[in-house]
């Protein structure tokens, strides 16, 4: 007979990784709490222990998830000049993404078809996990709307402001405003100029990476990528 696992922060921490994997192959629907517990070696009753059911498995997954992503960009030292921090977050959500397959497809794909969350996903106020400023509409400075309340969630778990993009387009302005970029300072540079640069960057890291991982880019190629983006996109924002 199999000793009984204690309920600890491991088997936590296992269970979450094994939703992971049954929740990006196949939505809430294909995660079944008796397979994921027996790939863990435990019994359902670890589930409801640890989490409390079914539902609060699945949130703990998008919040975990979320919160990992999160932790590694705020990693990322942002005394550089623009261009090298610009691409440093790339990198880091490029490098993250490829390392955490599943997790990548869960924040951003399957997040909202989990229970309790498609309201909170289109704003509904009272939702879990909300707050009236997270459900007013709008976006944050990297592009990142209120409808994704689980990453502004992970940032503010972390004990950075809630709106911690919008931070990092404030630094990036002002640095380009004082000249810290090989293009120059041709004036001012607002938040919103930067925040725009932020969202194309954001947004072409993304788009490689997705395909990347679905096979459909060689991953060889993303260092040349992202140095020649990030540097089109500073340049057209002194134009």
């Amino acid at each position: 007979m199999n000793t009984p696992r204690h309920h600890d922060e491991e088997l936590r921490a296992e269970l979450i990784a094994a939703a992971s994997k049954a929740l990006a192959k196949g939505g809430p629907t294909a995660v079944s709490l008796r397979d994921i517990s027996a790939a863990c070696n435990t019994s359902t009753t670890a589930v409801y222990s640890l989490f409390g059911g079914k539902k609060q498995l699945l949130n703990s997954v998008v919040v975990t998830s979320a919160g990992d992503l999160a932790k590694h960009l705020t990693e990322v030292d942002r005394e550089q000049d623009p261009e090298n921090y610009l691409i440093a977050l790339a990198t880091a959500l490029h490098d993250w993404a490829v390392n955490n397959p599943e997790l990548f497809d869960v924040i951003f794909t399957q997040a909202n078809q989990v229970p309790g969350r498609a309201a909170q996903a289109n704003g509904a106020p009272g939702a879990a996990g909300t707050t009236e400023s997270d459900t007013t509409s709008g976006s944050t400075g990297a592009g990142l709307s209120r409808r994704d309340n689980h990453l502004l969630t992970a940032f503010r778990d972390l004990g950075t402001n809630v709106d911690e993009f919008e931070a990092i387009a404030k630094h990036l302005s002002q640095a380009m405003t004082e000249g810290r970029t090989k293009y120059g300072a041709s004036g001012e540079t607002s938040p919103e100029d930067a925040t725009t640069l932020l969202r194309a960057v954001w947004a072409s890291a993304h788009g490689w990476t997705h395909l990347e991982i679905q096979g459909f880019i060689d991953a060889a190629g993303f260092h040349d990528f992202v140095n020649a983006m990030v540097k089109a996109a500073l340049k057209a924002s002194r134009d």
